[in-house]
């Protein structure tokens, strides 16, 4: 899944673990854990995984998905087996799909075959969850850690999609306001506007959240939510160009500080995913 959707989704899964596995599983009564685990040497990292039980009894696996990818089912396969090599408990997966834009056909809910002229044989099982299927009702009615999703979820019909928006963005918006701190509340209303770009153009979703009655100060508002994507997009940078290009200087550390426009650090992310940047000044260098 691509950044800085995929920070967004494990930082409030990484704060509301409780929240997630009642939103996408079922509430659990016994305590839980975020498993730190980093298995990204044999596979791709999952996104969220979750212990339940003291001792730990099972684990729930959360894989988050944007764009539609031909292996993911097996991506999925590979990281449930190395958990349970690991951990030695059941682990029950899920594929969470953001947008229509994230299904493939091969990701069925299953992975099976055999040969009548072989032994052994496969049959694992996951489930797949199309965020767009789920009333956004349901995100703005249920746990507080997992209401930004509402602005992936199935908006009301007879409604414009803009309209439909700013109507779940002021409900969201006006229960954060009688439910979450300060800081909570930004942190959650940053993550609703950076989850909204998988669904609209950034200047849509500036549009739906100016268009909000319940903020009394749109701009100055929309201004403190960007200054969060902003640093989101600059701390994804900076942690994935460590792996590319090594430590970043403090020449290089001070020109990505000074960079303020989000448009463009978006297009420094692609160019550092898509692999066409050699160094560190040069991926700087993208207009």
């Amino acid at each position: 899944m691509p950044l800085p959707f995929d920070a967004t989704l494990k930082d409030l899964g990484g704060d509301y673990p409780a929240d997630f596995l009642t939103t996408f599983d079922r509430p659990q009564p016994g305590p839980i854990t975020l498993l730190n685990v980093d298995l990204s040497t044999v596979t791709t990292a999952a996104d969220l995984v979750i212990g339940v039980g003291e001792p730990l009894g099972e684990i729930i696996h959360l894989d988050f998905q944007s764009s539609a990818a031909a292996w993911k089912h097996a991506d999925v396969l590979v990281y449930n087996a190395l958990l349970y090599a690991d951990y030695h408990v059941p682990v029950y997966s899920f594929v969470i799909l953001l947008r229509p834009q994230a299904a493939h056909s091969n990701l069925s809910g299953a992975v099976r075959y055999s040969s009548p002229l072989r032994p052994g044989s496969m049959n694992f099982t996951y489930e797949v969850v199309p965020l767009w299927e789920r009333p956004a009702e349901a995100f703005l009615t249920g746990p507080l850690g997992t209401t930004p999703l509402a602005m992936l979820g199935a908006l009301r019909e007879g409604l414009p999609a803009q309209d439909g928006l700013t109507a779940v963005a002021q409900r969201l918006i006006e229960r954060l306001e009688q439910e979450a701190p300060a800081d909570q509340a930004r942190k959650l209303l940053t993550a609703a506007f950076v989850l909204t770009g998988l669904r609209v153009k950034r200047d849509v979703a500036r549009q739906v959240f100016r268009g909000v009655q319940a903020m009394k100060d749109s701009d100055t508002y929309l201004a403190i939510v960007e200054e969060g994507e902003e640093s989101k997009a600059k701390n994804v940078i900076l942690r994935q160009g460590q792996k590319r290009f090594g430590p970043a200087d403090e020449s290089i550390t001070a020109q990505l500080n000074s960079l303020t426009d989000l448009d463009r650090l978006d297009r420094l992310i692609d160019r550092l995913f898509d692999a066409t940047a050699a160094s560190w000044q040069e991926l700087l260098d993208t207009p």
